[in-house]
């Protein structure tokens, strides 16, 4: 077959032109199956990475709107899941307990009020309000009190003859998650669990420097002052540098050992530590804002007696903490230990009438199988994610996930968890690309351990759950954080259409 000149020039042209197209825009016209060939040679080329070559990945990535998975490594492996446990422990809750569930606080007198003075006991009967807590409180955990106390004056109760005895019997003794490390036992993080609560049953230790070298350092503790007695051994010393400090319980409720040295120059360090007796701590707290608040307590002892009873012990009123739905968002939020572990027992207390871990336990189980997940897929050791005892896989978080995009509760489930690059854990991560202001997720972080979990809409608003846990990597987290965000920000840039 002949041409003319000016045919092939033609066909020269628009060859040069289709040639150029398609360099400058290599995935124009892509079929969807391109795309997915595309998005998991990404994560593959990610998940590859040398650094974390010993490490134990497990990663799942679903689509909820078409019950399609996009990618997965290992799914059913299982991993300490560190705080991504909360998913679990924050779903069950809001599943069974419902986001208008309200933890209740009564307060009882076992006398009558003559001339202005309860000639008796307050009485206070707790099930495990954490809102006594700068995290509800608007900073200050003292709120409750303050308002108790003006009610107690609307009583016209001006003086309490007796004492103020504490019940946190609901709850069991003060406990601890199975599997706790006993290093972690001093830290705020680790506090007991209890009936009773007050600031997050911790305490906050401010250190200073002493006026010169071989002087003790100063210690001063909020909110409350002087409740614990510390034998201070931290100190002063010439050498600049990190202060080194030590913090350990001592050998009674109310003692703690602080060792250590601190430089001359250093500004003051901070550390929280647990409160051993929570409930003692709690009515320690309100007798110390009645007597500032204009009631006179100075004749009170502070007890703690569960089971409480006599024959003349009538309610003085009920208080009642914010919802459920109110309480989920700074536990899941800023990751908190003692609320997650709270609400465990208290699914314990409400569904098998006792509130212990092992009750509530089985209510989480019960649970987990009515939303398709089965035992044996899972070790469940605390609510909180801080036993290394947990075992969970990406593929059980998320069916998790799944199962809570469809309940009817799953936009107070969704605005709880941290927002990336807005609040929470994630306030710092992914700011300026697509998952900013995107991704839905749990973080759990300890030593060897990182994981993050939630939801994200992918470029074309398809909904997706992920899961993607790391264990037995050696060295900072940083690394690892910036690979699971970089997965995040391909994932939500990831589109059918290109």
């Amino acid at each position: 077959m002949k041409y003319s000149l000016r045919v092939l020039i033609l066909l020269l042209v628009t060859w040069h032109i289709e040639f150029a197209r398609s360099a400058s825009s290599p995935t124009e016209g892509l079929k969807p199956s391109d795309s997915f060939s595309l998005l998991r040679a990404s994560l593959d080329k990610i998940f590859s990475d040398p650094r974390f070559s010993q490490a134990q990945l497990g990663i799942e990535v679903v689509s909820l709107d078409r019950a399609e998975t996009l990618y997965e490594m290992a799914p059913l492996r299982l991993l300490i899941p560190a705080s991504c446990n909360k998913l679990i422990t924050a779903a069950v809750a809001l599943t069974r307990l419902g986001p208008a569930y309200r933890f209740s606080t009564r307060l009882l007198a076992d006398g009558q009020v003559e001339n202005g003075i309860l000639k008796g006991n307050l009485v206070i009967v707790g099930s495990g309000d954490p809102s006594a807590s700068p995290n509800f409180q608007a900073g200050d955990p003292f709120a409750a009190f303050r308002s108790w106390a003006t009610i107690l004056k609307e009583k016209k109760i001006r003086k309490i003859s007796g004492d103020i005895l504490g019940d946190a019997g609901a709850l069991g003794e003060p406990g601890r998650g199975l599997g706790w490390e006993w290093n972690d036992l001093s830290q705020a993080y680790a506090a007991p669990i209890s009936a009773l609560q007050f600031n997050d049953n911790a305490l906050a230790l401010e250190i200073a420097p002493g006026a010169e070298k071989g002087a003790p350092a100063s210690i001063r503790t909020s909110p409350l002052e002087n409740y614990l007695r510390i034998n201070n051994h931290i100190v002063t010393v010439s050498e600049t540098g990190p202060a080194a400090i030590q913090i350990e319980f001592g050998d009674s409720n109310k003692t703690l050992d602080a060792s250590g040295t601190i430089p001359l120059k250093s500004a003051a360090v901070s550390r929280a530590v647990a409160v051993p007796n929570p409930a003692l701590y709690y009515l320690s707290a309100l007798k110390h804002i009645l007597s500032e608040e204009g009631i006179d307590t100075d004749s009170c002892e502070v007890r703690v007696a569960n089971a409480y009873s006599s024959p003349v012990l009538s309610p003085l009123w009920i208080h009642d903490s914010p919802e459920l739905s109110e309480i989920m968002k700074p536990l899941l939020k800023n990751s908190l230990n003692l609320e997650a572990e709270t609400l465990v027992r208290a699914l314990g207390l409400h569904f098998r009438g006792e509130g212990t871990f092992a009750k509530g336990k089985e209510t989480v189980e019960e649970t987990l199988g009515q939303m398709g997940i089965g035992a044996g897929g899972y070790s469940f050791a605390d609510g909180s994610g801080l036993s290394r005892l947990n075992l969970v896989s990406a593929d059980v978080l998320v069916r998790l996930l799944r199962f809570m995009y469809r309940d009817r509760n799953f936009q107070k489930f969704f605005n709880a968890l941290p927002v990336a690059g807005v609040d929470g854990t994630l306030s710092e991560r992914m700011k300026g690309t697509k998952a900013e202001n995107n991704v839905h997720a749990k973080t759990g972080t300890m030593t060897n351990v990182s994981s993050i979990s939630g939801y994200l809409r992918t470029a074309d608003g398809e909904m997706l759950a992920f899961s993607i846990l790391l264990n037995n990597f050696i060295g900072p987290k940083q690394p690892v954080e910036s690979m699971q965000d970089k997965v995040l920000e391909i994932l939500a840039g990831f589109s059918r259409k290109h």
